[in-house]
């Protein structure tokens, strides 16, 4: 089975948008075994849509659109599929209850051009959108697939994972194929796949690495003539990569980075008090994103910018930090943060320094790293490298209070 990908909008033509969403859909095909055979950006024009979606057509078995779906007269892919299939769209009324009912849980009225959002043509089935009023399109038609989703990301995510993916998942090779996704902090993609490079070399189940924005995740396929066999796989591979990656694990698909550096603290049953310095509240605000951050989460205040301070000094400033904010809040422990960068040019690349204490009944946990960077960038490392701490000075508490 082979693909194409077309990203659809004027916006990503003309350089004002990254598309990332190719990028994210490339590795979910691949990881299925589905071969990209090329991926393109096409403007809100409807003869350039059409054109691209024949030559797509005519390529794969597989084509999958992101963008173009939203309910403006430049959002066309709705209408570019259904030229391209000789169909004729109409209203579906489910879909514009949803739409309506969209609206109506905000107070508002429904604008009357969001009514295309609720097209539908004879060879699509709807695709809800829980986080977005445009719904997708899974087309079936003459052997081939068409998977049409919105262009924001996050709604594109959801909707590939929990809609499109079970849906794609019986056309490929006849197989049964499970996929599982274990979450890493503390090691960088290389070292993880040193780590497993043998797993990763081989053909089944697939071991992929990739590098997010919280942590490095490892994805695993298998694939197997059943479901039981495919499930004996994928267990028995994930089990292998956990022992080998050990307590750098903090979770699956599901998990959120903040969850997993806040948890340990809630199962000892402690609360949680942050004071940074430099770091612009980036701590905080991902600490804060946990589902029950309230539960742990207490205080949290941000402090200026540090230039001068480097070394056992910036340790200094994290440990007394982590002890007045504790002291000030209440709480049973307080994480310092002290960030130094030596400019004032925030866009310079240089070297960097965050220093982090975190104490706590059972002791003081301290770290410190450095990289060459811009200011962003550091403070975006900031709060991983704080979450990591949390995270592994957490399964130390938990493991000594069960001794």
């Amino acid at each position: 089975m082979d693909a194409v990908i077309l990203s659809i909008g004027t916006e990503l033509v003309d350089g004002h948008l990254t598309d990332t969403n190719v990028t994210f859909l490339c590795q979910e095909l691949v990881s299925l075994g589905i071969d990209v055979r090329w991926s393109s950006q096409v403007g809100d024009r409807l003869a350039d849509i059409v054109r691209q979606l024949q030559r797509a057509w005519d390529d794969a078995t597989v084509i999958i659109t992101t963008g173009g779906i939203g309910p403006t007269a430049d959002d066309l892919t709705r209408e570019a599929i259904a030229a391209l299939l000789d169909e004729t769209p109409t209203v579906d009324p489910d879909a514009l209850e949803t739409l309506r009912g969209f609206f109506a849980a905000r107070g508002q009225t429904m604008p009357e051009q969001n009514i295309k959002q609720a097209w539908r043509i004879p060879s699509a089935e709807l695709l809800p959108n829980p986080l977005g009023t445009a719904p997708g399109w899974f087309v079936r038609h003459d052997n081939h697939v068409i998977v049409t989703m919105p262009g924001v990301p996050r709604e594109m995510i959801r909707m590939w994972r929990a809609e499109a993916l079970p849906r794609l998942l019986p056309y490929c090779s006849g197989q049964t194929i499970r996929m599982h996704t274990l979450k890493t902090i503390g090691l960088g993609e290389s070292a993880v796949e040193e780590r497993l490079m043998d797993l990763v070399a081989r053909p089944n189940p697939i071991v992929a690495t990739y590098a997010k924005d919280d942590g490095v995740h490892v994805r695993i396929t298998a694939r197997a003539a059943n479901a039981d066999e495919a499930e004996r796989l994928l267990e028995a591979t994930a089990e292998e990569v956990r022992r080998r990656l050990g307590r750098h694990v903090y979770g699956t698909e599901e998990t959120s980075l903040a969850g997993a550096a806040l948890e340990p603290l809630r199962m000892c049953g402690w609360t949680l008090a942050v004071e940074e310095h430099g770091s612009g509240g980036r701590v905080a605000a991902l600490l804060s994103d946990a589902p029950d951050a309230a539960t742990t989460l207490r205080w949290a205040i941000v402090k200026p910018d540090i230039q001068e301070v480097t070394g056992e000094a910036l340790q200094a400033v994290a440990h007394a930090a982590s002890v007045t904010v504790r002291q000030t809040a209440g709480t049973d422990c307080g994480l310092g943060v002290a960030l130094a960068f030596p400019s004032a040019d925030r866009e310079a690349r240089v070297r960097g320094s965050v220093a982090l204490a975190l104490t706590t009944p059972a002791g003081e946990f301290r770290q410190e790293q450095s990289i060459t960077a811009p200011l962003g960038e550091l403070r975006r490392r900031a709060g991983l490298w704080s979450a990591e701490l949390l995270h592994l000075a957490g399964i130390d508490l938990l493991e000594q209070s069960q001794e």
